[in-house]
Parts: C-alpha cells; sequence; structure tokens
C-alpha cells in the first residue's frame, strides 16, 4: 500500500512538472513512419505471417507436435521454399522415409500448405501503416504493436485481420514478432478461440547483407475437438539461406553448412492458386497481371432504332405469306431499348488469355410503328364500310409495343496484352437469349477491339469499338386459342458498330469496377462491379 501511494505521488508530482508519462513514447513522425525509425523492413512483417515471403531460398529444419487425450505425437522433416522452382507456388517437405508413415505424410504436407497458403499477389507491405504504435519502451526493449490491413490480404490468409502483432527491439535489433488472434479464428482448417494461436517469429541479421532473415519460428494453437482438447506445436529453425541470387547466406547462428541427406524422400505440394500459367515468368519480365479469378456483377442497356425489311406471317402448318405489300417497310421503325444484368465469372488461363462465363435476365422493349402502304389506305377507304370505318379514321401506321423478358447465357475469351502503359485487347463473347413469350432464341456474337492507357494509379482509360451480328431473321409462334398457333418472321436492317469508351478503376486490392459508354446509332451504358482473388 505503501509503495503504491508513492508511485501515485511521483505520477502526480511529475504532471505538476510539466512531464507526460505517456507522450514521452509517441513522438509525432512526419515524412517517415515508426518502421523506418527503427530500420524494419515491412517484409519482416510479412514473414511473420509466412515464411514463404521472405525474399530468397531457405531451408528449415521443423518439428510438429499434436497432443490429443494427453498422447503427444511428434514428427521432424525439413521445409524446404525455392521462389524459382515451380513458379515459386509449392513448397517441398523432405523426410527420412522410415521414419513417417504415408499416412502421416500427407497430413504433413497439407499441414505446411495450410500454414503458407498465399496468392502470389500477397507479396509485400501487408501490415497497416496506421496501426503502428509503441505500447511499452523500457529499458533496452522496445515494443511496438500493429495489425494487417484486410484490404491487403488474400482469402488464404484472411485470418490475419483479427491477428495483434507486437515487435520486439531489443537493443535497436529486431529481435522477434508475436501474433495472437485477439478473436475466433478460422486456422490451419480448425475452429479457434480467442487467445489461443500465439505466432513468434524471430529474426537475426546475416553477416554478408543488411536486413533480416527468419531466425526460427515458433507457433502454438489449440482447439476444441468434440470433448478433447488438442494442442499443436509447430517449431522452425533456418538452416540454409540463399538470397535472389543463389548466394548462401552465413549468420551467427549458424555453425556449419548444411547438405540434405541424399537418400531423403521429398513431396512437394503447391501454395496458392497455379494461375495463370507462365505467371511467374510474364512477371519476372516487368508485366503487371491482374489477380486470376474474378467474379462481377455484369449490367448493359443499350438503345437502337431499327427498320424492317420483312415481315411474314401464318397460321398452323399454312405456308407463310409476305405482307411486304401492306406496308411501307422503309419508313417502318422500331426503337428498340434493351437492359441486361448478369452474373459474370473469369479466369485469366495465360497472362494474355482470359476466359468467361454468363449468366442472366435480359428485358427488350419495342416501340414502333408499321405504314401503311398507300394501296391499303386506298382499299380501306373504299371497302372500309363493311366493317364500319370511316375513311377518317384510317390510321397511317399500326403501333407496334411489347416488352419481352430473355434467359441470356453464353461465353467468351478476351486477348490481351501492353506495353509499358499501353495495352490493346480484343474481346468476344457468345450470347444466347431464350424467349419463352415469343418461343424463340436469338444468338449473338459480339466482338469489341480496344486500346487503353494504364494512369500511374491503376485506372485504365480505353476508346475502342463493339460489333454486334446476329441473325436478324427472326422466327417463332405466337400461341391462340383452340390449340392455333400464329406463326411469324420478321426480319430487321442490322447496326452492326458502335464506337466505345470505358474506365477501369480498382477501389481495392480485390475490388474493381469499370464503366462503359457507347454511341452512333447505337447507344449503350455498361456497368461492371467485381471482386477478383
Amino acid at each position: 500500500m505503501k509503495n503504491t501511494l508513492l508511485r501515485l505521488f511521483t505520477i502526480i508530482w511529475l504532471s505538476f512538472l510539466g512531464f507526460d508519462t505517456q507522450a514521452q513514447n509517441s513522438k509525432k513522425i512526419i515524412n517517415s513512419d515508426l518502421l523506418t525509425e527503427y530500420g524494419i523492413s515491412p517484409k519482416a512483417l510479412d514473414a511473420a505471417l509466412s515464411t514463404t515471403l521472405q525474399k530468397g531460398e531457405f531451408t528449415q529444419k521443423m518439428e510438429v507436435s499434436r497432443t490429443l487425450d494427453g498422447k503427444t505425437e511428434s514428427s521432424n522433416f525439413y521445409l524446404i521454399y525455392d521462389p524459382t522452382y515451380k513458379e515459386g507456388i509449392d513448397i517441398q517437405l523432405a523426410f527420412n522415409e522410415d521414419s513417417i508413415s504415408i499416412l502421416k505424410q500427407k497430413l504433413l504436407l497439407k499441414t505446411m500448405q495450410e500454414m503458407h497458403s498465399f496468392s502470389r499477389l500477397s507479396k509485400e507491405n501487408l501490415y497497416d501503416e496506421k496501426s503502428l504504435k509503441v505500447i511499452s519502451n523500457e529499458g533496452n526493449t522496445i515494443i511496438i504493436s500493429y495489425r494487417y490491413n484486410k484490404s491487403m490480404l488474400e482469402p488464404e490468409l484472411m485470418y490475419a485481420k483479427k491477428l495483434l502483432g507486437k515487435i520486439y527491439i531489443v537493443d535497436g535489433q529486431l529481435e522477434k514478432v508475436e501474433l495472437t488472434n485477439e478473436a475466433p479464428i478460422k486456422f490451419m482448417g480448425q475452429k479457434v478461440e480467442a487467445e489461443n494461436v500465439i505466432s513468434t517469429t524471430y529474426f537475426t541479421r546475416t553477416q554478408s547483407h543488411d536486413g533480416y532473415i527468419v531466425k526460427s519460428t515458433d507457433q502454438k494453437y489449440n482447439y476444441q475437438k468434440k470433448k478433447d482438447r488438442v494442442e499443436v506445436i509447430i517449431k522452425g529453425t533456418t538452416v540454409e539461406y540463399k538470397d535472389e541470387d543463389g548466394v548462401a547466406l552465413s549468420w551467427p547462428e549458424k555453425t556449419k553448412p548444411f547438405t540434405l541427406d541424399s537418400s531423403a524422400k521429398t513431396l512437394t505440394g503447391s501454395l496458392g492458386w497455379g494461375l495463370p500459367i507462365y505467371g511467374k515468368g510474364a512477371r519476372k519480365l516487368g508485366y503487371s497481371l491482374p489477380r486470376p479469378i474474378g467474379i462481377n456483377i455484369f449490367s448493359h442497356q443499350q438503345a437502337q432504332q431499327l427498320q424492317f425489311t420483312d415481315l411474314q406471317v401464318g397460321s398452323n402448318e399454312s405456308d407463310l405469306v409476305s405482307l411486304v405489300n401492306l406496308f411501307e417497310l422503309e419508313g417502318s421503325t422500331v426503337d428498340q431499348f434493351t437492359k441486361v444484368t448478369m452474373i459474370k465469372g473469369d479466369v485469366w488461363l495465360l497472362p494474355f488469355l482470359n476466359v468467361m462465363g454468363v449468366f442472366g435476365q435480359g428485358k427488350n422493349q419495342i416501340d414502333g410503328s408499321l405504314f401503311l402502304s398507300e394501296e391499303v389506305k386506298d382499299a380501306l377507304s373504299k371497302l372500309g364500310w363493311i366493317i364500319g370505318l370511316d375513311p377518317d379514321d384510317i390510321p397511317d401506321y399500326l403501333p407496334i409495343q411489347s416488352e419481352l423478358t430473355a434467359l441470356t447465357y453464353g461465353g467468351g475469351v478476351t486477348l490481351a496484352g501492353g506495353v509499358d502503359n499501353i495495352n490493346v485487347s480484343l474481346s468476344y463473347q457468345f450470347v444466347a437469349s431464350s424467349i419463352p413469350e415469343v418461343n424463340t432464341t436469338k444468338l449473338a456474337h459480339v466482338l469489341a477491339p480496344s486500346l487503353g492507357y494504364m494512369t500511374n494509379f491503376g485506372m485504365n482509360v480505353m476508346i475502342g469499338a463493339q460489333g454486334q451480328f446476329y441473325n436478324t431473321n427472326t422466327k417463332g409462334f405466337i400461341g391462340l386459342p383452340n390449340d392455333n398457333n400464329l406463326n411469324y418472321q420478321v426480319n430487321f436492317k442490322p447496326i452492326r458498330w458502335n464506337f466505345i469508351a470505358g474506365l477501369y478503376v480498382p477501389i481495392s486490392n480485390h475490388l474493381e469496377l469499370a464503366v462503359q459508354s457507347g454511341w452512333g446509332q447505337r447507344r449503350s451504358l455498361t456497368f461492371v462491379f467485381g471482386y477478383r482473388f
């Protein structure tokens, strides 16, 4: 009690003298950040999440133990990661074949895959710079807390948004980074309650390079399996590390060269997506590639005026009869408004080749006029009295108005490439629209070449053209009472091409928005909102 009162009195006295015991460690930083101030690269925080996010090739001696119902099983093996092997998306496990059963081999490989799973785009600066905060500065140890930026995380690493990180700097050197889950997460395929994941990554400086490499890792988590509690401990010690040029590094804790036993068996497991094929090579050449898989909401509307060129009707099994002589088709037009809403999925199979599929619903509104020929109007003027039609009531045209709903589906491919900020693309889509009201299906082919410019902040501005090619001759039938049908065949003069211009805007590392407008004889507006991973 006496010591507590003395400490309280000291704090009060210091406050009167103008000292703020909390503010001493929270000095504002300008044109820099806490990591830079303490000489720490953001790569260290990435590596704390997955050691495969380091630059270079490394081998770790691993020890994995699992305790269930008081019984502990453990296995030892080597984890090998080489960014030049299988385009840097595979890990290798090396072990004595006699010491680990086949079943456990597969289980260990799956465990390492889940532990290091990442997309190749999750490569750097995953932390939230604004979250950096000195929480302790006592003696020779400084502790900085931080969090990961959820907008930078791939789906495989999304659990990290619930982790609290602590950076320990001892005598001015990075010693370790500790991660703890503040909320329940799904980790390594298991539901883990809060405060039950503790991952510690220890760092060391090499003797020939600046910066840090991972010296060792110590990861512990436990979870409930039915009535039993399971505890898993994964320890790793780096025994070999080569830089990006393949030069072997040394550090104080490495006392002798490492050589892998030639008799060791090796298993290979994939990390993250393997798409696009040859993507790693394209990035090495300096090309920037989008995330390989996308799910989009696609909305397209267009308006155009079509001119009749043919009109035929018939009933049941009778032949179609042309009505061309009854109407002035050259002056008869139809204003067509089409709106389509679809779900689009696409995949970049190759750095220059994207394939996609669409499914959705469309609405087609028609508002037009069929002008009567002079011969028909003369005949109605003379004989209209038979049906009670006064000559002054004879119309100049017959109005045509309808609204049809279509089930729309299809697919397509895009070829794309570029140099520096200039990019070109050629898209082809095949779209089918099934219209149940008039019992017909329309097929269309859409071709869109474009030229784009990628701005420095990621927005792509494009101009181009769009061609729509389809059979303008539409056939179908309309059901009548007593099982009768009115067969029809209508043809229009097509509008093939119009100009297009648009913007592609990345909202975040995953969300994207595209807007495109078209003008000419066909006017159009397209919105695409999507998520890429």
